[in-house]
């Protein structure tokens, strides 16, 4: 067998094998190091006297091996078949000689020549690149989440399924694009391929296009209420894996979400979720008028509450610079003193100022 089809073979191995490889590190170093983290504290203030192996059973109930063997799987099969249509493509149509010299070519470095020079099967294998290229996205923006939660020790099993079924939604999302590539003004060759890794990384910005370019959902991208939450300042996309575990989908849902639940359920600092949310509530309560604010210097609800403390001249001076009515900024000033969750976050602020470490 030729090198480079035994390279191929090891890198679908290997890259194949990177899911299972960390869920066993996980198991094997990264929840033993918390154990012992967790001990040492609490034997520290006295808390084990009476109840030796408390932390090992209680870590033994919340991570439970058996339960990732089936998303681990799921997640690394997915994996699998993406890296041979990518990198060993001859497994598929079997390897090049007289009667087939379309057999052997490898997609990630030929492009869009894989199934231009194709004399058989030139559809078939142009749709096989586009789903490649979209797993291949998926699976950098997939292992870069992973190792975030096992980085953070909040690896679950769900993370595994989350993350297999994204690779499915960009694969299938990446296929109708090129199924609709002529209709709807896409180039085809390698521009197709480069938008089907990008829907990899982000799927839902795939489907966006997608309703964007087939009018079936009309205004879908002026519709408030699906607003994403990514126009929040500091939230990428791995940010919006994480917060949408949780039920937080858009904006609305961020702005209205329970903060203290919020804190408990996400690894996020406290100062981070506090800035996340202020936006999120200056979004909701001016829709598109809110950066017009940003004019003003006003990122959040805080900012806004702040910046008319010194009474209405400061109001009428905010009304100037940012074109929005004077009316208009009275009123959401008045709902947001009176919202006790913008309270909440007021008094989450005051505290986190007064704060310092001895």
């Amino acid at each position: 067998m030729e090198t480079g089809r035994i390279l191929e073979i090891v890198t679908v191995l290997v890259l194949s094998s990177y899911f299972p490889i960390l869920t066993y590190s996980f198991f094997r170093y990264r929840l033993t190091r918390k154990q012992q983290e967790l001990e040492l504290l609490l034997d520290r203030v006295n808390l084990l006297k009476n109840q030796p192996g408390a932390v090992k059973e209680h870590m033994a109930r919340e991570f439970t091996s058996r339960d990732y063997f089936l998303p681990v799987t799921f997640v690394t099969f997915i994996t699998f078949v993406g890296m041979v249509i990518l990198l060993a493509s001859w497994v598929i149509y079997g390897l090049p000689g007289a009667d087939n010299p379309d057999g052997y070519r490898s997609v990630i470095f030929s492009g869009s020549a894989f199934w231009e020079t194709a004399s058989v099967y030139s559809t078939e294998k142009r749709n096989l690149a586009v789903v490649a290229f979209s797993i291949m996205g998926s699976f950098i923006g997939a292992s870069q989440y992973i190792y975030r939660r096992f980085s953070t020790i909040d690896l679950t099993p769900g993370n595994f399924f989350s993350v297999g079924i994204r690779m499915v939604n960009a694969a299938l999302i990446s296929l109708m694009l090129a199924f609709l590539s002529k209709d709807i003004g896409l180039s085809e060759g390698n521009h197709i391929l480069a938008i089907s890794f990008l829907v990899g990384l982000f799927p839902e910005r795939g489907m966006r296009l997608l309703l964007s370019k087939v009018k079936f959902f009309p205004k879908v991208e002026d519709e408030f209420k699906n607003r994403p939450v990514e126009v929040v300042e500091g939230i990428s996309a791995l940010h919006k894996q994480r917060l949408a575990e949780v039920g937080i989908d858009n904006v609305q849902n961020l702005a209205y979400f329970n903060f203290l639940i919020l804190i408990i359920k996400t690894p996020f600092p406290v100062q981070m979720l506090l800035d996340w949310t202020a936006q999120a509530k200056l979004v909701v309560e001016f829709q598109h008028e809110f950066e017009l604010l940003q004019k003003a210097g006003v990122r959040n609800v805080l900012d806004f509450l702040d910046a008319l403390q010194n009474g209405t001249n400061r109001l009428e001076e905010i009304a100037q610079i940012t074109g929005i009515s004077r009316l208009a900024l009275e009123v959401n000033h008045e709902n947001l003193r009176n919202d006790q969750s913008v309270q909440l976050l007021v008094h989450f602020k005051s505290e986190l100022e007064t704060f310092r470490v001895e």
